[in-house]
């Protein structure tokens, strides 16, 4: 994986933000399907407020990073890649912040703490609006459009602004949309290295995620660590029966339900009730 590491990981797609709060730890931010490390700029100055150190980095095949065209994308090769990242960055015990795909990175993160499969320690996992069950997750049509074999290929290479906008926009509330600037800024991040052409592929994850159910639900029920969600009702992703489920699979781990209008993307629709909702969970953990 050091390999993976140094050759696809341009310079411009890691960060490692100090924080004012030395007795926090780090934390490692991982972030959603289709965008970059720059979902989390609407938070990051109060993540600083709670953290030693906010690392944000942009997955392989995402933002910044690399974006091999003859490569196969896998949930297991991003959590190599995040304790690789770690490793280099000589930070042995974190907190995880994580949203969406992310969500499933951080998962397989979880099953390997809890299963002493790695040298870093989790100190905690907040999660936000991720398909992390399959049965309460419905990817958007196109999403689906996207998995079918060679159309997905074909399609991504048709792909062009107004379309992307039309999808991006369909899973933010209708009050918290991003501006027109902001739009093209989550686009410019697909174009980088020519990433639309490889959408298709990072798709993988949705059937990753049925076929490793038991493993990766099985972490949250499982793990001793302090686990907290942060959810936004109104995501056609995930929508609102997901919360009864969450309660009933994992019942000893918290979750904090946003006001009504707030969708799929918390941390950039709602940021203060976002930051507010994590203050009060790592307040929690100072506490134990």
């Amino acid at each position: 994986m050091t390999t993976i590491v140094e050759d696809r990981f341009a310079e411009e797609s890691l960060t490692v933000e100090k924080g004012s709060n030395p007795a926090g730890g780090p934390v490692l931010t991982i972030h959603g399907f289709p965008s970059s490390s720059h979902d989390w700029s609407k938070v990051l100055g109060g993540l600083e407020k709670q953290h030693s150190e906010v690392v944000l980095f942009d997955m392989i095949g995402f933002g910044l990073s690399d974006k091999p065209v003859d490569h196969e994308y896998s949930i297991m090769e991003q959590a190599d890649i995040a304790e690789e990242l770690l490793k280099k960055l000589k930070i042995t015990q974190v907190h995880l912040l994580s949203h969406d795909y992310g969500d499933t990175v951080a998962l397989e993160l979880l099953a390997r703490f809890n299963q002493k499969t790695t040298n870093l320690k989790i100190l905690s996992l907040c999660l936000s609006n991720g398909g992390i069950f399959p049965e309460t997750n419905f990817p958007r049509p196109s999403q689906k459009l996207l998995t079918i074999p060679y159309l997905g290929a074909v399609l991504c290479r048709l792909s062009f602004y107004g379309a992307f906008k039309r999808g991006l926009g369909e899973v933010f509330g209708v009050n918290t949309q991003p501006t027109e600037s902001e739009f093209r800024d989550f686009y410019s991040a697909i174009l980088h290295n020519s990433g639309y052409i490889i959408n298709y592929k990072l798709l993988g994850y949705i059937a990753e995620r049925s076929q490793h159910k038991e493993r990766w639900v099985g972490s949250l029920q499982q793990t001793d660590i302090p686990v907290h969600m942060i959810y936004g009702p109104s995501d056609p992703v995930n929508p609102s029966v997901f919360i009864g489920h969450y309660k009933k699979t994992v019942p000893k781990h918290g979750i904090t339900v946003l006001p009504a209008e707030i969708s799929h993307y918390p941390q950039w629709e709602a940021p203060m009730e976002f930051l507010k909702a994590y203050t009060s969970f790592q307040k929690q953990l100072s506490v134990k």
